[in-house]
């Protein structure tokens, strides 16, 4: 039997609530928490995980070549310590390494990658973006277009400002760590463009 959400007269979760409200979901369901507000996701689609995935291993690649003490993590739980009503899941993070074991929530890190889906509304968007660029050591968001090749770039160095990639021949740069890579090697493996019939 599901647990009802608690009966709040404002419609919010503290955190508290929030997590004893999760710790009763089922395994497979994903929730987050964006300004007090729970709310179910539905599980990543196959091209997230391609997408997510491809960064995730040629930044990974690139850590270890450097020995940096940083790993890229896909399907991952943040937080920023300084907003109490926000718990966020996320396609690709790039943490800390070693990272500590059996936390729900990665409270530190460098680099956010979100994929678009057809779930992602504007105002979500809008309110999580707000956190993440306010985390102390964040450097990058970025939001992916599962349909296109697509990307929104923020950073840190940039004042946060928008910047947008488009096409397979751009190159996504993140000077920080000297990384590189074309848009086509972003979605190697996705169909761009192609619909199920």
């Amino acid at each position: 039997m599901r647990t009802p959400l608690p009966v709040r007269t404002d419609g919010k979760f503290t955190v508290e609530e929030y997590l004893a409200f999760i710790e009763s979901r089922p395994d497979d369901e994903r929730w987050q928490l964006i300004d007090g507000v729970a709310m179910m996701m539905p599980p990543p689609t196959v091209p997230h995980q391609i997408i997510a995935g491809n960064l995730a291993w040629e930044l990974n690649a690139l850590f270890r070549r450097q020995r940096r003490k940083l790993l890229a993590v896909q399907e991952v739980g943040l937080m920023v310590p300084s907003i109490a009503n926000f718990r966020a899941r996320v396609d690709m993070a790039v943490l800390d390494k070693p990272f500590r074991l059996k936390v729900p929530y990665a409270d530190r890190f460098y680099l956010v990658m979100e994929v678009l889906s057809d779930s992602s509304t504007d105002k979500d968007i809008a309110a999580k973006s707000r956190c993440y660029i306010q985390h102390p050591q964040n450097l990058y968001y970025l939001l992916v277009d599962q349909d296109e090749a697509s990307v929104e770039i923020r950073a840190r160095a940039q004042g946060w400002e928008l910047a947008e990639l488009k096409g397979l021949d751009a190159i996504l740069e993140l000077p920080e760590w000297g990384f590189r890579i074309s848009l086509a090697d972003l979605y190697d493996g996705m169909a761009l463009g192609v619909t199920e019939q």
